[in-house]
């Protein structure tokens, strides 16, 4: 009787014994997969703090240029602007300060701003002058004045997919949308 009492109590041992080396195991496998993760997550980290320094770079040397950045406001909406209840274009064109006084013709494209400046190199063609013409259609709204209403400006809207004519400066960056011609 004291040879199982002694076996028993030897197998309660062992147990505790192995439950400490699993846990002592879980937690050194915690630790390793913390410190992967760590190191993967440092990867990403770098990966991002690049992306984030090159669209700051970017960012940068475009707000340095004040036509480029007039272009901008006047002429890309992308994603297109949801003005539920108003006529896009009226909306449009007093959140961008062209209604005063009111202005006769104005495009919206609606594209990201990488494909049209694309379009002052690969992405375009020259055209004539110093235009340039894109490869590709873009979906374009464009808004033509009708006339006024109790001093406020009326517009006619028009959306469709067109190739657009763009003026670059010498940098390569759009600074000029030449709405005359509707292709």
């Amino acid at each position: 009787m004291e040879e199982w009492i002694t076996k028993r109590t030897d197998y309660a041992e062992m147990e505790k014994m192995t439950g400490k080396i699993r846990e002592q195991d879980e937690e050194k496998f915690v630790r390793r997969k913390s410190a992967a993760t760590m190191i993967s997550l440092r990867g990403n980290e770098a990966l991002l703090l690049l992306l984030l320094a090159s669209c700051l770079i970017v960012s940068r040397v475009s707000s340095q240029n004040p036509r480029h950045e007039k272009f901008l406001r006047q002429h890309n909406d992308f994603p297109r602007t949801n003005v539920a209840g108003q006529d896009y274009c009226g909306a449009m064109m007093l959140r961008r300060g062209m209604t005063r006084p009111c202005k006769d013709t104005n495009s919206f494209v609606h594209a990201p701003r990488s494909n049209i400046k694309d379009i002052c190199s690969r992405g375009g063609t020259h055209y004539r002058r110093a235009l340039r013409l894109s490869r590709a259609q873009l979906s374009v709204t464009t808004c033509k004045l009708q006339g006024t209403s109790r001093g406020q400006c009326r517009y006619w809207a028009h959306t469709g997919q067109r190739h657009i004519l763009i003026g670059c400066d010498a940098s390569g960056w759009p600074v000029h949308f030449e709405e005359s011609n509707f292709m």
